[in-house]
């Protein structure tokens, strides 16, 4: 991997071919995998990245404790999914830590939602009852949030219904990043600020990258933006020409959740010996226990009750996450060996956890698949609807696959 190195020449307006035959704009798991598919099909590929790291949401901390904690994405959701190739390229021990092998018995979606339908309005209409509704609250915001025919098309409602196995990556979900960033050239401390179109027959992508001290340009012959739905709603690059106005409204429709991970070490066993897992019901917290030696518990919580307890401070906010925690396990809990956690929703390069489809907004993600002038693509979140690290892994894909035909 490459990181930093060669001065980077600023070469707007110049007749030269450009350096690079495509930038990725990101170096989250669908920015480094659509650059590895560049890449090992032999095109020139600069990967930009703002921060120091590389990963976005999947953030493994090993400065914490002697047991690496996950600060982003945790798990991989089941025993199928695409990531599981990066897990035996990178020779990783993988643990079981929730399990549903039977499922739930499906619901019977005798008609198809309205188009500005929500899960919760649909399913009332249907007259399911409440407690069979798909529990999307838990990791995400409430029904009453979700396009029900965003669901309905891409089979959710079947996929929550579905008998699936989450795993743990032992040692750090990080690992998983080496194989697909192995060799590439990426610039880190590298935040993108503008991306413009250059030309009128066959145009090309000229960046314009701070950082360092200084702007820069970058010149491509193509360009995949792969950010997190927050970045991108919130202005933090701008497009020149501004985006068609398809790519627009599907911007302004999308949404991002927040999601809180509080972390606890503590020096005797807090969890009960049985169960890895308490919680969950009535969109409350769930509560994990990531290690026994030494003893790591998270309290885990999303959409409005996560964003409750961004709002206090932080001595604030994690003595909730222990009175809840008390409460899981039905004793009061002592006072923690050390803790941390991130603010996904402060952070300036993720602006929220990851993306939610609302009601009406179900043809978004369509709209901004569809390339600028065959030049400018998207990957990652805001393409697929999804907020999996395998829906990012296999957006990359994809995308490149796409636009590797006429390159």
């Amino acid at each position: 991997m490459t990181l930093g190195g060669a001065a980077l020449l600023a070469m707007a307006g110049c007749a030269r071919e450009p350096e690079w035959d495509v930038a990725v704009v990101g170096a989250g798991v669908a920015g480094l995998s659509a650059a590895r598919n560049l890449v090992d099909h032999g095109f020139r590929v600069i990967v930009l990245e703002a921060r120091d790291r590389v990963g976005g949401q999947l953030y493994t901390d090993h400065s914490f404790s002697s047991v690496p904690v996950e600060l982003g994405a945790g798990l991989l959701h089941g025993a199928d999914v695409s990531t599981w190739e990066l897990v035996e390229q990178a020779r990783v021990r993988t643990v079981p830590v929730r399990s549903d092998e039977e499922g739930t018995a499906p619901i019977a979606l005798s008609v198809p939602p309205r188009d500005d339908e929500s899960v919760a309005s649909y399913l009332r209409r249907l007259g399911v009852p409440q407690d069979d509704w798909p529990p999307v609250a838990v990791d995400n915001e409430p029904a009453e949030r979700w396009s029900a025919t965003w669901m309905y098309r891409n089979g959710v409602f079947d996929w929550w219904s579905s008998p699936r196995q989450d795993f743990r990556v032992v040692g750090g979900y990080d690992q998983l990043l080496g194989p697909l960033a192995d060799g590439l050239h990426i610039e880190l401390d590298s935040p993108v600020r503008r991306i413009r179109l250059v030309g009128s027959s066959a145009p090309e992508v000229e960046l314009t990258v701070s950082g360092r001290g200084r702007d820069r340009r970058v010149r491509a012959r193509r360009c995949v933006v792969a950010l997190p739905i927050g970045v991108l709603r919130g202005g933090a690059v701008s497009f020149d020409p501004v985006l068609p106005a398809d790519h627009r409204e599907a911007l302004g429709a999308l949404r991002a959740t927040d999601v809180l991970k509080l972390h606890y070490e503590f020096d005797r066993p807090v969890f009960p010996e049985d169960r890895h897992i308490l919680g969950g019901e009535d969109e409350g917290p769930v509560f994990w226990c990531v290690s026994r030696d030494p003893e790591i518990v998270v309290v885990w919580t999303a959409g409005d009750r996560a964003r409750e307890l961004l709002a206090l401070p932080d001595d604030e906010r994690f003595g909730a996450g222990l009175k809840a925690l008390g409460e899981a396990v039905g004793e009061k809990v002592p006072v923690p060996v050390r803790r941390t956690t991130h603010d996904w929703s402060s952070d300036e390069f993720s602006r929220g956890a990851y993306l939610y489809v609302p009601p009406g907004a179900h043809d978004a993600p369509a709209a901004l698949a569809f390339p600028v002038r065959r030049t400018l693509f998207f990957a990652g979140e805001a393409v697929t609807g999804e907020n999996t690290v395998d829906g990012a892994y296999d957006s990359g894909y994809v995308v490149t696959d796409d636009l590797r035909a006429d390159l």
